[in-house]
């Protein structure tokens, strides 16, 4: 199964989603999970696990059409919880759209090596991002409980249809669902005209502890935040069950 999140726009938390919720997947099933960092020079996935990964996205998408399919694994680390992580690339620019067609090779690579490939796609929609949206049986848009941010999801959500990705592979994350004075989420949906999927509550100073020491939400302290990802990663595994 290829989950992919997309940002509405930048901070949404779309990274701290697909890396808590890939975490919690391998957690609950202890299946091969790989999270890919698909943002171009700036991902923060291998940051927010503490790890220091020797290869990136972009060393493996510059061999693997010479290389044997058996060796991908070597190009991912491996955080302590047993989830492993393809780094973005260090380098701004790239993926390019010239790297589209190696981006959705990647990724089919790499589904028939993981059950679970969770796809961080960042907040720009490109010939890339778009990549991981053709690939993914899940597409999870991920907006904050704000104006801006509702008017881009409005916008997203035809593109992404435009883009290939039917209605029944979309969901929608409303992230920090939460903080004082954000709109609620009956007036979210009536705007939308179409049902929020996750709501997942602001907790900064969990978040901000688990990225600084480097462990998943999961493993600190029992909390809301913890409970709702548990919740979101339960329900892909139930969708990717069904479908099998």
């Amino acid at each position: 199964m290829i989950v992919t999140f997309l940002g509405t726009k930048g901070g949404t938390g779309t990274t701290t989603l697909a890396v808590n919720t890939a975490a919690d997947i391998r957690r609950q099933t202890g299946r091969p999970t790989l999270v890919v960092d698909l943002k171009a020079g700036c991902g923060d996935v291998a940051v927010f696990l503490g790890l220091r990964p020797r290869f990136t996205l972009l060393d493996l998408i510059d061999q693997l059409p010479w290389m044997d399919r058996a060796l991908v694994p070597r190009y991912v680390a491996e955080h302590e919880c047993g989830l492993h992580v393809l780094a973005a690339a260090d380098e701004f620019g790239r993926p390019a759209p010239k790297d589209a067609e190696s981006i959705e090779q990647t990724l089919r690579c790499l589904s028939t090596i993981y059950d679970f490939v969770i796809v961080d796609a960042g907040s720009t929609l490109n010939a890339c991002t778009a990549a991981g949206l053709h690939q993914a049986d899940v597409v999870l848009l991920v907006a904050n409980p704000d104006v801006p941010c509702l008017r881009n999801l409005q916008r997203l959500t035809d593109a992404v249809r435009i883009a290939g990705v039917v209605s029944e592979r979309l969901r929608i994350v409303l992230n920090r669902a939460a903080d004082h004075g954000v709109l609620p989420v009956a007036q979210i949906e009536k705007v939308l005209g179409r049902t929020i999927d996750f709501a997942v509550t602001s907790d900064y100073r969990t978040v901000a502890t688990a990225v600084n020491t480097g462990v998943p939400v999961s493993g600190l302290r029992p909390s809301d935040l913890q409970s709702q990802l548990d919740a979101l990663a339960r329900t892909l595994v139930s969708t990717q069950m069904a479908a099998s």
